[in-house]
């Protein structure tokens, strides 16, 4: 794996080889533009010859750790690079490396805080982080731009510097319930759930959303890295032939899956976007949503799917909304750069108009009044013999 380090002039190299120029040929990552008017207008500037610097911090595990945890970084680096090489930009990465561990997310977040060059952010990647570094950012006035945190109450406003290219999972829970019901024609339904905020939350939107179409659906709570589910096994009803696992946490629902084999017990399994990771998640037949669709289906993918290989070795859709999130942050950066310096303020004013038209998503990216994507969805996906994910639909 290559590190975070070693990327730059990664890029520039490929440059030379015309990876990154037939990406940017083609608009690899879409059009991207601020909607402005009245005084607006007089902040922004023209960004086609100009040079810009300033330092977009990413809120994401970096450390390559034999998973897919470095992904997100990887993809907002690429991004970056990108942007750069097609806009004559210098922006650099500030990393922060965390995941879900909120005590080092706080520090990171005051690390990027303190450093007057960082002028956004791309991240939190995890829900409970954002929540929690959430208010510091805002203090700040540091526009913070999420790739992977769809806990439906971080919305609404109630953070004033947060927005998230994904959809949150007041849609994910009734994605998950429509498949469930019309897709496997489920007849009746089991929820294992976990007495956490993502996994309650979850497990209720898909509840709601069954029963209102007469689904009979029991709900079963289990803690946190559960060894043995023998005794959540057995409360399963027999005749339930559906499944499903908002489980936070993947070790949880691959060791849950082995031990429902196990056991010779053989309903449809269906995850949340939690259980969304190909190296981890390898249970045959089963199914898992994901906020990020399939990649290679963008119309604008391709070239930067082939760089992103290129680098890495290797592909993964998980990270893709990444690469967005930092074309948000990047984009609102250079349209308000003040005499080749991105600044805070400028971003922060505007992040909410940033529009990126056939972005790497496959849609159109803007954000409504409570800074959530239009037209969000969550997909689903299959997990194949090979260790694959499938694109259903």
């Amino acid at each position: 794996m290559v590190t975070i380090r070693a990327l730059t002039g990664i890029v520039v190299a490929l440059a030379g080889a015309g990876l990154v120029a037939a990406g940017c040929g083609s608009s690899p990552a879409g059009t991207a533009t601020v909607r402005t008017s009245g005084a607006d207008a007089a902040v922004l500037r023209d960004p086609t010859r100009t040079t810009c610097s300033g330092k977009i911090a990413v809120m994401a595990p970096y450390v390559d750790g034999g998973s897919t945890d470095s992904v997100q970084m990887n993809w907002a680096r690429v991004a970056l690079d990108t942007f750069n090489s097609k806009n004559g930009t210098s922006f650099q990465i500030e990393p922060v490396d965390v995941m879900d561990d909120v005590a080092a997310g706080v520090r990171g977040a005051r690390r990027a805080i303190a450093n007057p060059e960082v002028v956004g952010v791309v991240g939190p990647q995890t829900s409970v982080v954002t929540a929690a570094v959430g208010p510091l950012l805002d203090r700040a006035k540091l526009a913070y731009v999420s790739p992977s945190a769809t806990r439906t109450d971080l919305g609404g406003g109630r953070l004033a510097g947060f927005y998230r290219v994904v959809a949150n999972d007041s849609v994910q829970g009734p994605t998950l319930a429509r498949f469930v019901a019309t897709d496997l024609k489920a007849r009746k339904v089991a929820i294992v759930e976990n007495p956490e905020p993502y996994s309650r939350g979850l497990a209720g939107s898909v509840s709601r959303a069954l029963e209102a179409d007469g689904l009979p659906v029991i709900r079963i709570s289990v803690p946190l890295r559960t060894p043995d589910y023998t005794d959540t096994i057995a409360q399963i009803p027999r005749d339930a032939d559906v499944v499903v696992m908002p489980f936070l946490l993947t070790e949880d629902g691959q060791r849950f899956a082995r031990q429902m084999e196990a056991a010779g017990r053989d309903p449809r399994l269906v995850g949340g976007d939690g259980l969304f990771v190909p190296t981890e998640f390898t249970k045959v037949g089963a199914y898992v949503s994901s906020y990020s669709p399939d990649l290679r289906k963008a119309p604008s993918g391709a070239n930067i799917i082939r760089l992103y290989e290129a680098i890495f070795g290797d592909f993964s859709t998980f990270g893709g909304p990444a690469f967005t999130a930092m074309e948000v942050v990047a984009t609102a950066a250079l349209q308000t750069c003040s005499n080749g310096r991105a600044t805070r303020a400028g971003v922060w004013k505007a992040v909410p108009d940033v529009e990126i038209n056939d972005s790497l998503l496959g849609q159109r990216v803007s954000f409504d009044k409570n800074h959530e994507l239009e037209g969000g969805r969550f997909f689903m996906y299959q997990v194949e013999p090979n260790g694959g994910y499938r694109a259903l639909g």
